[in-house]
């Protein structure tokens, strides 16, 4: 609600304004003089100050010029019985945002003031609006800055996470979006660019796991294991250390949890794995299966579903495991066998 304080020496002018905003649905507060007017400026924060030139004690320029210093964001209307442009022109000067001019009848409330306010207040949203849409895309550039030099960093260091096994992974969690949305599947309000992100950095934490463990052709054994299940937890406390970034970071601390609860790090199941996990999980073991790896050649793509569908409530998300086979049904899906 709209809150808007009326500081004015006149009971009339105050009973009329009163009035006729509160039945228009605003908060409507009373000052009648400057002081007072101040007082309430400082404690109650109005939206919009309908503001007289002429009170006992301070007057209203004085008033004016509290009011902006104290909060900028206050749209102040100056109230004066004469059209006095200098005196409106120093008002403006500093800071108010527009004048009316007393008497009040009803159809000048109406035709000329309540404009005013509407102006007055869609400028100030709008000036609101741009704001956070400038805040909103320096945070998106800022995270794509981000995911894309750790993306950089992982792809030095893990022989497995290569560019091309990345877009195709990124590619694949996209299509799946698409397939969700059609399927009435709830995303949770997380926005795609951060389920994306999270997917291609689900195994950032690698840039801690030793090289000999990395680059090993063979299985490893127990000790060796060990070590690699650390990456999901040391990726996420990367990025919690980044602001903003905390979503992402559950994707990537979760990305090895299982459906049925029996993954790591903690075991959770079913849907407390966020969604960007889900994801991640189905279309790394997907790329995986189906991509030829220095130590074996990829299976083929419906030997992979074959798998897909095997751990499905298993290891997998059915809801996953059915979008993604949807997907390839319709034709939208290419594989690295595809490709070349």
């Amino acid at each position: 609600m709209v809150k808007l304080l009326v500081a004015d020496d006149e009971p009339k002018i105050c009973r009329l304004l009163e009035t006729f905003f509160g039945e228009r649905g605003f908060d409507v507060v009373l000052a009648h003089d400057g002081e007072a007017a101040m007082r309430c400026i400082r404690e109650e924060r109005p939206h919009l100050v309908f503001l007289d030139l002429h009170m006992p004690g301070a007057d209203g320029l004085t008033v004016l010029k509290e009011a902006i210093k104290i909060d900028g964001t206050i749209k102040v209307i100056m109230v004066t019985a004469i059209e006095d442009e200098q005196t409106i022109a120093q008002a403006k000067s500093l800071g108010a945002a527009d004048y009316v001019v007393k008497p009040f009848s009803l159809e000048y409330l109406k035709e000329e003031v309540l404009l005013k306010v509407s102006t007055s207040l869609y400028e100030d949203l709008r000036s609101a609006n741009q704001e956070l849409q400038r805040s909103l895309d320096d945070s998106r550039r800022m995270t794509t800055g981000i995911v894309a030099a750790f993306s950089k960093v992982v792809s030095k260091i893990d022989p497995h996470y290569t560019h091309e096994h990345v877009s195709r992974a990124v590619d694949y969690a996209k299509k799946i979006l698409v397939k969700l949305r059609e399927m009435g599947v709830s995303l949770g309000g997380v926005p795609d660019e951060i389920l994306l992100a999270g997917i291609l950095l689900h195994d950032v934490g690698k840039i801690f796991t030793p090289k000999e463990i990395l680059y090993k052709p063979g299985p490893l054994n127990d000790e060796e294991w060990e070590i690699m299940r650390k990456h999901p937890e040391e990726g996420a406390e990367i990025l919690d250390e980044i602001a903003g970034l905390e979503e992402l970071a559950r994707i990537v601390r979760y990305h090895q949890e299982s459906y049925d609860g029996s993954g790591y790090p903690e075991g959770i199941k079913g849907e407390d794995i966020p969604l960007g996990s889900r994801i991640a999980a189905v279309v790394d073991a997907f790329d995986a299966m189906v991509t030829d790896r220095p130590y074996r050649k990829g299976m083929g793509i419906e030997k992979a579903f074959d798998e897909l569908r095997r751990n499905r409530g298993v290891q997998f998300d059915p809801v996953v495991v059915d979008a993604i086979i949807a997907v390839y049904k319709e034709g939208k899906l290419t594989s690295d066998q595809e490709h070349a």
